[in-house]
């Protein structure tokens, strides 16, 4: 039995849904790409010796990644633009790194950056405008308001 194979067993076990022949395409293209973006080849183990992924690089950021991120948002890049997404997820990736080393014991949680104060103006009860003056525009009117054709029925 392939790794495969028993994936979607165990899956169909867990779940106590079966995997339809409609669907055992898309299921097998699934489990393959986790399996590419762990660096998993039919014969391996399934789990490392240590208990850890193998690292797709540096920054965790790879080849395969790029595919499956293209893949799951149903978006078809070329080759130059996800060389620029590899770069940018790169680039965000080491800006969090740079954050995390960050000393951040003794900053209290915020809502906003700056202080913020209420702007509102009090209410204040002012006179409006005469009524029938206003109606006066109006080309009908019906107990003191506008009336307007029906748009719902």
């Amino acid at each position: 039995m392939t790794a495969e194979e028993k994936i979607i067993t165990a899956i169909e076990e867990a779940t106590g849904i079966s995997v339809t022949e409609e669907k055992i395409d898309a299921v097998k293209s699934r489990i393959n790409m986790i399996f590419d973006y762990l660096g998993y080849e039919e014969g391996q183990a399934l789990a490392a010796e240590d208990g850890e992924k193998p690292a797709p690089g540096a920054n965790g950021i790879d080849d395969a990644l790029i595919k499956y991120l293209e893949e799951l948002s149903r978006l078809t890049l070329t080759e130059d633009e996800e060389k620029k997404a590899k770069e940018d997820l790169t680039k965000i990736l080491d800006y969090i790194d740079t954050l995390n080393q960050l000393d951040t014991d003794n900053v209290e949680p915020m809502s906003h950056p700056f202080p913020y104060t209420n702007n509102f103006r009090p209410d204040e009860v002012k006179p409006s405008e005469d009524r029938e003056l206003i109606l006066k525009n109006a080309p009908q009117q019906k107990d003191g308001c506008f009336k307007v054709p029906t748009t719902v029925e």
